[in-house]
């Protein structure tokens, strides 16, 4: 009769009871009902207040705000220009103080307007191309963008006031510049027949006749440099880690000597974590010279001494019309098979190559994409359905958020989340996902890439956590 007693209550029992949800449950209903209601507000405090991890796609030069190169100025005694708005050292006529410059609303906005992309799309008068405008930017500031110490103090404030925990910065290129008329002719020679016959040979003499005692020197400045200037960065709760660079717009020995030079300063110091390549894809030397650029990269990530040195390029940063159709077909693809590259920056041009064994390639490589969207919207005008977003996500590529310039763009990375969850319709598991693949996907060693893990889901726990408390 017991027994029989015992059955009926469990059978009467209502099976209507919740299940209790868990606080990731919570937080993902909540971001549904702000999706859902539009509230842009909310869903920017959100963001603001959610960890993101890393940010992977990082230059420092453009990372610091114009506010801050104009008090490093100051410090320094240096004047701007009031035509050219640029920064000079004597005071003639024509040059104004920088407290000056500041109490001048017309000066103040024309300089903003010019050493970064604020106010771009309110003139009506004629300007140069988006693109241009914003590779001219780094040319006002780069006299006083030196000052990396102080500079990378106010980057980690930063970070740390929009819960960011670690930065992976391209901070600067090895400062070595030689030229060879005579090895230029050579290169040229096979880059006009595509000929890979004796081209290591000259790869190989170019390295050991040009190089080496400009190279030990500069790899010494750079790294006693970087000592000086990260003293005091790092911490438990912050990382900031360092890319450098070669510049492509240079003639092709120089741009030999100068991605050597980056590859021996990334082999001698293990705060540089990886190699990078910069300047505007869709230059006439840029494109003239990309099979040897990559060919270059091909040859150094070859040679023992370098065969574990990361490598993250920039590629596809392109849009129809800067340049020919059949240009736009390959620069992904051979940055990743060719040069070898593990993250592949922008990657916008993806619907132009042959984006199914790209996106193969990236998938089976656990090669990560770099979203950079505000960038992508100003300097190539593509935004929204026109993103190859969605397509790398779909293909099983790892996604990760970054700024790219966010001094020059007046942006954070907060904003990049906003953005994405604007335009998209990204799930907060998936957005959840991306902020894991910024520190899955950095170039930290394992032992650091496993404290950031661990430190990633503590503050996500107490940010879902709160939000939970929020949406009650």
């Amino acid at each position: 009769m017991i027994k029989q007693l015992a059955l009926c209550a469990l059978l009467c029992t209502p099976v209507c009871t919740a299940i209790a949800q868990t606080d990731q449950e919570k937080t993902t209903a909540y971001y549904n009902k702000l999706k859902a209601s539009g509230d842009v507000a909310r869903l920017a405090y959100f963001f603001s207040q959610m960890p993101k991890g890393g940010d992977l796609h990082h230059h420092y030069s453009g990372s610091v705000y114009l506010e801050t190169y104009l008090d490093w100025c100051k410090d320094k005694g240096k004047y701007i220009d009031s035509f050219k708005y640029s920064i000079v050292d004597d005071t003639a006529a024509d040059r104004i103080s920088i407290d000056a410059l500041r109490k001048n609303a017309l000066h103040y906005r024309n300089l903003m307007s010019l050493w970064s992309t604020a106010d771009f799309y309110n003139h009506s008068a004629p300007q140069v191309p988006p693109d241009q405008h914003f590779f001219n930017t780094f040319g006002f500031f780069s006299p006083i963008s030196g000052n990396f110490k102080a500079g990378l103090a106010e980057l980690k404030r930063r970070a740390l006031q929009e819960n960011v925990q670690y930065i992976e910065t391209m901070l600067s290129s090895v400062s070595v510049s030689i030229k060879s008329t005579t090895y230029n002719a050579s290169l040229y020679r096979h880059l006009a027949t595509r000929d890979e016959n004796g081209l290591t040979a000259l790869f190989d003499s170019i390295r050991t006749s040009l190089a080496k005692i400009a190279i030990d020197t500069a790899v010494t400045n750079y790294i006693s440099a970087l000592r000086d200037a990260r003293t005091g960065i790092d911490d438990g709760n912050f990382t900031m880690r360092y890319q450098t660079y070669a510049n492509r717009l240079k003639d092709p020995s120089t741009v030999f000597i100068s991605i050597y030079a980056a590859f021996c300063v990334a082999a001698t110091d293990t705060n540089i974590v990886g190699v990078n390549f910069v300047g505007a894809e869709n230059d006439p030397v840029s494109m003239k010279d990309f099979w040897l650029h990559m060919r270059m990269f091909r040859y150094f990530k070859s040679l023992p001494q370098f065969e574990k040195i990361h490598l993250a390029l920039h590629a596809g940063e392109l849009a129809p019309g800067m340049t020919r159709p059949e240009d736009m077909g390959y620069h992904i693809y051979e940055s990743l098979t060719i040069a070898g590259a593990e993250r592949i920056g922008h990657g916008v041009d993806l619907p132009y190559e042959d984006a199914q064994a790209i996106l193969t390639h990236m998938a089976a490589k656990k090669n990560a994409i770099e979203i950079n969207l505000t960038s992508n919207e100003f300097i190539l005008g593509i935004k929204n359905e026109r993103h190859p977003i969605n397509m790398y996500h779909d293909g099983g590529v790892p996604l990760t958020i970054s700024t790219d310039d966010a001094g020059v763009s007046r942006s954070s990375l907060t904003e990049q989340y906003i953005m994405l969850a604007e335009r998209y319709t990204f799930t907060y598991p998936q957005i959840r996902s991306f902020v894991l693949n910024s520190i899955e996907h950095s170039f930290m060693n394992p032992y650091m890439k496993t404290h950031h893990k661990a430190l990633l889901q503590r503050r996500f726990a107490a940010f879902e956590k709160m939000v939970a408390g929020m949406s009650k």
